[in-house]
């Protein structure tokens, strides 16, 4: 990193200008607790769209439908 762009970001810090994400983090502790683990893959785009337009139509969460639907395949 040259010199300047780090002063410039550090002239950022001290005068309160950077712009701090929020996100909610859990512990994996807290995870196992609530008995999930994230699990992240690939989907194909036009199928998500199709998931997501489901979900709002059912007021349900994608997470919901995907845990469901596994849970239906696993139990044949």
């Amino acid at each position: 990193m040259k010199k300047e762009s780090f002063d410039s970001l550090l002239g950022k810090v001290k005068s309160g200008q950077v712009k701090i994400p929020i996100q909610k983090v859990v512990s994996e502790k807290e995870s196992i607790l609530n008995n999930s683990k994230q699990f992240s893959f690939y989907i194909d785009v036009d199928l998500l769209k199709r998931l997501k337009t489901k979900a709002l139509e059912e007021d349900r969460s994608i997470k919901d439908i995907i845990n469901s639907s596994i849970e239906d395949y696993l139990s044949f």
